[in-house]
């Protein structure tokens, strides 16, 4: 049995921005009093969980520092990118006032349990220098937070009032110098020993595996991917198709023998954005028992998109595929405002979007503030329990898209050879 937690309401919460965003989110839904205490209520009592996202960013005087000194000194856009994002990583660790903010955002959610992306999968070598600062968080956080690598340990973790968070990667430890299959696929069961259990199979553009979404070739998947999947259905790590082509997407749920997951991603038949999926994509992960997890992020939704456009693409992959198989991976998290005095560089060459292919013409929807400030806020993960209250879904029904589904498919990935 859940412990169950204390009922959110954050309309009293010490944050503005928290409490700011949680009105608009009223404002959006309109809930009436005996829905809005009815929602906040199941929300407390269920294992809901974020099926992919981050920990909450914030600043602190030493992270604002380093991003100076970095800057100063005339470090490398693309090495001051990677250093000055690990310095915000790992700032709650390192700062009171941090660590007292940090916990307050986590607390607005009211989540027993996150997919937290740990890694991009642009190289080995950053990958792991990501995860040893998420370790560190964990590890002076660890009253509050648990790395969770079964759906046991989750159920672990919310006994002892933790939010269980459960590793994912944004790519494959692929080297690309395709000589042998060890050098190649020999780091899967390394990562899945230091926690990993969802892994990108493709960012938004093409790499040893198959085809990103933002690819117009659509060429689907490699025979290396094919290879990958199997490697993976037996070590346990699942397969997360959430930023793969169509063709990739739909081919590697019909190689793997395990549920797929498209973690965070949407509905073309709501919106046609290339990080959406289509009817056949939807049904494709359906049917190897997979979840597709609808994202918050509002140019992803639709033109002026809300959180009812967000429940609207978990309606719509509900109605075609069933409760069973949707969820909400929110693609975000609570961030601080840059400090005064700490600007982006402004005439630097590099460019982090351009790794993943983001540019006008395949993201077209101008920037909204919805997500970050507004009723799609991460800190209103209670009001989305709301919304699901308020379109008529059952106490059943919403467990399973707020967390069961989760718990399902990261069970039956589970392998075979592990001691229970």
């Amino acid at each position: 049995m859940n412990q169950p937690l204390k009922t959110v309401d954050n309309s009293r919460h010490p944050n503005p921005a928290i409490r700011a965003a949680w009105q608009r989110g009223l404002d959006v839904l309109k809930p009436t009093p005996a829905q809005l205490q009815r929602g906040l209520e199941l929300h407390a009592s269920l294992l809901t969980c974020d099926n992919f996202g981050f920990m909450p960013s914030l600043w602190t005087a030493e992270s604002a520092r380093i991003w100076k000194e970095l800057q100063d000194g005339e470090v490398g856009a693309r090495e001051h990118h990677f250093l000055s994002s690990v310095a915000r990583t790992l700032g709650p660790a390192r700062d009171q006032a941090a660590a007292r903010q940090f916990v307050e955002a986590f607390d607005a959610t009211g989540l027993r349990c996150m997919v937290l992306t740990v890694a991009e999968g642009k190289s080995r070598e950053e990958d792991i220098k990501r995860m040893a600062a998420y370790r560190q968080v964990l590890r002076v956080f660890r009253q509050r937070l648990t790395q969770a690598g079964s759906a046991d340990e989750v159920r672990e973790a919310v006994q002892l009032n933790r939010i269980a968070v459960i590793w994912s990667v944004n790519g494959p430890p692929i080297v690309g110098s395709l000589r042998d299959p060890d050098e190649e696929l020999g780091w899967i069961e390394p990562w899945y020993n230091l926690g990993v259990r969802l892994m990108h199979l493709t960012y938004n553009r093409r790499n040893f595996i198959g085809d990103g979404c933002a690819e117009p070739a659509n060429a689907g998947l490699s025979e290396l991917g094919r290879e990958l999947i199997k490697k993976m259905n037996r070590v346990g790590i699942i397969v997360d198709v959430p930023h793969s082509g169509e063709r990739t997407t739909i081919e590697a749920a019909r190689v793997s023998g395990k549920p797929v997951m498209a973690s965070h991603t949407g509905a073309k038949g709501v919106f046609d954005h290339m990080r959406c999926k289509s009817d056949a994509a939807i049904k494709a992960i359906a049917d190897t028992g997979g979840l597709l997890g609808v994202y918050v992020l509002p140019n992803m939704l639709g033109p002026n998109a809300t959180l009812n456009t967000m429940l609207d693409h978990v309606d719509y992959i509900a109605g075609l595929a069933g409760t069973e198989h949707v969820a909400i991976g929110t693609d975000t998290t609570y961030a601080a405002p840059f400090p005064p005095g700490i600007e982006r560089r402004k005439n630097a060459r590099f460019d982090a979007r351009w790794w993943g292919n983001w540019k006008p013409d395949n993201h077209p929807l101008p920037a909204s503030d919805e997500a970050s400030a507004g009723s799609l806020a991460w800190t209103n993960w209670p009001l989305y329990t709301v919304g699901l209250v308020m379109r008529g879904y059952s106490d059943e029904d919403a467990a399973r898209i707020l967390g069961g589904n989760l718990m399902r498919v990261l069970e039956a990935n589970r392998p075979a050879e592990e001691v229970e």
